[in-house]
């Protein structure tokens, strides 16, 4: 197992940002951290690296708990895409360069003239757009078993977005591991293998992708059904956990807008759904 979160709680201020947050991702797997902005994904995020201190639960990294001797086998994107001041995209460039024994020079070049990056323009006078992509080129650049991308599709226009999409891929099949948090529900599907969706700093679900559209189906209100959960309500339909043969497979938006959107008022449930 690549990364291990188990019951990581975290406050802020005295707010509960998270509560219990568990989740796990093996070698080679694209996990999508998904939810709502301010739900706790970024928060997540720097729990496991340490840059905020968990007030409980443990993150085991690689086997370990953490340690500065992983750091150069974890690479990361944040969300807030800050820079050092002053430092040319060449200067980060030997930064990263010293930094992780495994960095892809030959890719960091190739992506810097794909995407028309002036290796002695200053990375904090780029656009948004600009930051987000050469930090995506240094983290794929860098080799490192573990990519943690917060939002990276962000402030990318559509074809960009979708090469992207394509670079996350690629670097997966090469038995590296991510964890993309993202509230873009409908890309997730392209890239994502596993996922665990999280709400006010609770993970509601988490799974691969494969197993959840087995574990789940899309019935019609009035719809009978034998044997199951009912997750939540996706306006005229309902999302279900059951291994009955009924109604059809979800889609992960489904499952994720299902979750995320929870039961609608027992009263309703109860004139709406044939229970017997």
């Amino acid at each position: 197992m690549v990364l291990e979160v188990k019951n990581l709680s975290k406050q802020i201020r005295g707010k509960q940002i998270l509560s219990n947050v568990s989740f796990s991702l093996e070698k080679g797997e694209v996990l999508a951290l998904i939810g709502p902005n301010g739900a706790g994904k970024t928060t997540t995020i720097k729990c496991i690296i340490n840059a905020l201190k968990k007030d409980e639960g443990e993150v085991i990294l690689f086997g370990k708990p953490f340690a500065n001797e992983v750091k150069t086998r974890i690479a990361v994107v944040p969300e807030d895409r800050k820079v050092f001041r002053n430092f040319t995209a060449a200067d980060y460039q030997r930064l990263w360069q010293g930094l992780y024994p495994a960095w892809n020079d030959a890719f960091f070049r190739d992506f810097v003239v794909r995407y028309n990056f002036n290796l002695n323009q200053k990375v904090e006078s780029y656009s948004i757009g600009q930051r987000t992509l050469f930090l995506l080129g240094l983290a794929l650049s860098s080799g490192a078993e573990l990519l943690l991308l917060d939002e990276p599709t962000q402030h990318l226009d559509p074809t960009i977005r979708n090469e992207v999409i394509h670079l996350i891929n690629q670097y997966a099949r090469l038995g590296n591991s991510l964890l993309v948090s993202s509230h873009e529900i409908f890309e997730l599907e392209e890239y994502a293998t596993a996922f665990a969706i999280i709400k006010n700093g609770k993970v509601l679900y988490t799974d691969s992708i494969d197993d959840a559209k087995q574990k789940h189906r899309i019935i019609r209100r009035g719809e009978s059904f034998k044997e199951g959960v009912v997750v939540g309500m996706i306006h005229d339909e309902i999302l279900l956990k059951t291994y009955d043969d009924v109604g059809m497979y979800p889609k992960l938006n489904q499952i994720v807008v299902g979750y995320l959107q929870g039961k609608s008022a027992d009263l309703i449930l109860a004139k709406d759904l044939n229970l017997n």
